[in-house]
C-alpha cells in the first residue's frame, strides 16, 4: 500500500470517532483543514492501542486453542476459528491498527509534541508505537518500519526490526527518567487525555520496563538462555514491578460503539468492514484448556483450579432434562447435531466479559511469569516458583477469587509444586490461563513450538503443553503434516496484495500458504 494516501484520510476519521465521547476529545469538524491539537488526537491513540490489544487477543484465543466453535469447517471467513485456510481472508485488522490506527495518529502527535516541546506527550506517544510495532511484527514479522510512511514501503527484516525495539525500548527508559517529562512548559495531559494513567510519568516509565522485558524475553528458550540475558530479563521484569500499576482501560458501558468493552456482551466491533466482534456468544471451551490446563475431571465435574467459574458458567436446559455443567469440546471437531449453544458455559458477565469491563495493555501477572521464566532458565528454582505463584495469585484476585481459596490453591502441591519439583510445564501453564484473553497466549505457544507429547518437542527434557493437538477438519491442501503448525498470519490482503505485492514476491509471501508455517525469528528453526 501506500501509506501516505491514508495519512490524511484518518484525520478526517478522528472527527467522527472523538465527537462519541468526552474521553476520545472534543467535537471536531471533519471538513475543516486546520490541525489537529495533540491533546485532542492522543486519547484515539490509546484508544486504538486498546482496541489492537483485543484484536490480537481474539485471534489468539483460539489459535492458541483456549476456545473453539460450534462448527468444524476447513475453510470459513474466520480461518482462526476454522481450519486455518488463511489464504480465503480478505482482511486482518491488526495490520490497519498498527499502520493507520495507531500509527498514523501516533506518528501526527510525535510530530506535533517534538515542535511544541511537549516530551511527556512525545514519551508516551512513542512507547505505544512501540508496542504496537512487537504486537504487529510478532504475528507477521518482516514489515515496513522506517520506511513505512513513504510512497515505496520496504518490508525489514524481524531481525532488524528488533534491534529497532530494544534500542527504543531504552532511549524511552532514559527519557520518562528525565526531568523532561516533568517541566513546566510540557502540554497538561490528565485524565481526559489519558485514560489509562491521567499523565502519570512515573506509572508510563514502569510500562516501558515491562515492554523492554517482553522483548527480551522472546531470546527464551530458542535464541540465548545464558545467563547474562536471564539476568537482563529479569532485571527489567522487576524494575517493572516496583511500583507498578496496570495500565487498564476503563469503559463505562453506554449507547454508542466506544463506551464498551470490546469483549462484553453488547460489543459491536469499531469500524465493522474491518474489525471483529467477539462473538463469546458461540465460543466453546476446548478439551485443552478444561483438561489440560484447569485439570476439570468430567467424571465428577469437578476441577482443583478456582478460576474455572470465573471464566466461564457452566449451562444446561432442566427444562429438557439436560443437566448443567461444563461441556466442551475438541477444537474444530464440531458440536453434536443434537445439541444446542446454549448448553455449553456462557462467557459473558465475568471480570474481563462486561461491557464495563477493563482492558489491560499488559498485566502485572504477566511480569511475574516473564521473571519467572527467565530465572527457571537461569537455574534459579526459587525466585522462579515466587514469582510464578506471585503470578497466579495476581490472576486469581483478578477474576474476584476469594482470598482464602487462593491461599488453599497455593497449598495444593499437586497443582503448585515445591521448589524441587518445579518445571517448565508448571510455569508456562499457569501463564496460559493468566493470559486468558490477552496477546501473549499465542505467542508463548509458538515460542516453545507447541509442545506436546505428538510433536516431541522437548524443552528441559519434557512436553511444555501436554495434551495440545492441533484442530481437527484443517484445510488439507496446506497442513496435511500433522506435527505442522500455524507460526503466523499472512499479510493483509486487502492492502498488501493489491498494493505491496513485489514486496511480498520477494519474501515468498504472495499467496503463499507456506509462508504461514515459517517460525519468527525468535521461533524453533
Amino acid at each position: 500500500m501506500k501509506y501516505l494516501n491514508y495519512i490524511v484520510v484518518l484525520i478526517v476519521a478522528l472527527g467522527p470517532l472523538t465527537s462519541c465521547d468526552d474521553f476520545l476529545g472534543d467535537n471536531l469538524d471533519p471538513d475543516r483543514p486546520v490541525e489537529v491539537s495533540m491533546d485532542l488526537v492522543m486519547p484515539t491513540v490509546l484508544f486504538y492501542a486498546v482496541l489492537q490489544n483485543y484484536d490480537h487477543s481474539e485471534y489468539g484465543t483460539y489459535l492458541s486453542q483456549c476456545l473453539t466453535t460450534a462448527g468444524r469447517s476447513q475453510t470459513g471467513a474466520y480461518a482462526y476459528r476454522s481450519g486455518w485456510e488463511f489464504m480465503g481472508m480478505n482482511r486482518h485488522p491488526q495490520w490497519r491498527r498498527h499502520f493507520f490506527d495507531v500509527g498514523s495518529n501516533a506518528n501526527n502527535v510525535v510530530r506535533y509534541a517534538q515542535a511544541d516541546g511537549s516530551v511527556n506527550y512525545l514519551a508516551v506517544t512513542r512507547l505505544i508505537r512501540l508496542l504496537s510495532v512487537q504486537q504487529t511484527t510478532d504475528i507477521f514479522g518482516d514489515m515496513p518500519l522506517t520506511t513505512a510512511y513513504t510512497e515505496n514501503p520496504v518490508y525489514e527484516s524481524q531481525e532488524s526490526i528488533y534491534e529497532w525495539m530494544e534500542n527504543e525500548a531504552e532511549e524511552l527508559i532514559a527519557l520518562f527518567a528525565s526531568s523532561d517529562v516533568l517541566k513546566a512548559s510540557n502540554q497538561p495531559m490528565t485524565k481526559k487525555q489519558d485514560r489509562i494513567y491521567g499523565g502519570d510519568m512515573a506509572k508510563w516509565k514502569q510500562l516501558a520496563y515491562a515492554v523492554k522485558a517482553r522483548i527480551l524475553l522472546r531470546n527464551l528458550p530458542n535464541i540465548n538462555t545464558n545467563a547474562d540475558i536471564c539476568n537482563r530479563i529479569i532485571v527489567a521484569g522487576e524494575n517493572a514491578l516496583n511500583g507498578w500499576v496496570d495500565p487498564n482501560y476503563k469503559f463505562d458501558g453506554g449507547n454508542s460503539v466506544e463506551k464498551n468493552c470490546f469483549w462484553g456482551r453488547t460489543n459491536r466491533p469499531v469500524n465493522s468492514w474491518e474489525s471483529r466482534a467477539n462473538d463469546l456468544d458461540g465460543a466453546i471451551p476446548s478439551k485443552f484448556l478444561m483438561e489440560n490446563m484447569l485439570m476439570y475431571d468430567p467424571q465428577s465435574e469437578t476441577s482443583p483450579d478456582p478460576r474455572l467459574k470465573y471464566l466461564m458458567k457452566a449451562r444446561g436446559d432442566e427444562g429438557k432434562g439436560i443437566d448443567t455443567t461444563y461441556r466442551y469440546l475438541e477444537n474444530n471437531i464440531g458440536m453434536p447435531a443434537t445439541h444446542q449453544i446454549n448448553w455449553y458455559p456462557e462467557f459473558y458477565d465475568k471480570s474481563l466479559t462486561t461491557d464495563t469491563s477493563t482492558i489491560c495493555l499488559l498485566t502485572k501477572g504477566e511480569l511475574h511469569f516473564i521473571v519467572a521464566e527467565a530465572a527457571y532458565w537461569a537455574g534459579d528454582k526459587t525466585k522462579a516458583l515466587d514469582h510464578m505463584k506471585m503470578g497466579t495469585r495476581y490472576h486469581m484476585n483478578r477474576m474476584g477469587v476469594p482470598a482464602t481459596v487462593i491461599d488453599a490453591y497455593m497449598l495444593n502441591s499437586s497443582v503448585v509444586p515445591g521448589t524441587a519439583n518445579l518445571n517448565l510445564s508448571h510455569i508456562m501453564r499457569e501463564k496460559y490461563i493468566a493470559m486468558y484473553l490477552q496477546p501473549e497466549q499465542w505467542n508463548d505457544l509458538r515460542r516453545y513450538a507447541y509442545s506436546n507429547e505428538g510433536n516431541g518437542i522437548q524443552y528441559d527434557e519434557r512436553a511444555i503443553y501436554p495434551g495440545l493437538n492441533r484442530p481437527h477438519n484443517l484445510y488439507e491442501a496446506y497442513w496435511g503434516d500433522e506435527n505442522t503448525w500455524i507460526q503466523r498470519l499472512n499479510y493483509d490482503p486487502e492492502t498488501e496484495e493489491k498494493y505491496n505485492r513485489t514486496q511480498l514476491e520477494k519474501l515468498g509471501a504472495f499467496r503463499n500458504p507456506e509462508w504461514l508455517k515459517k517460525p519468527m525469528i525468535w521461533g524453533r528453526q
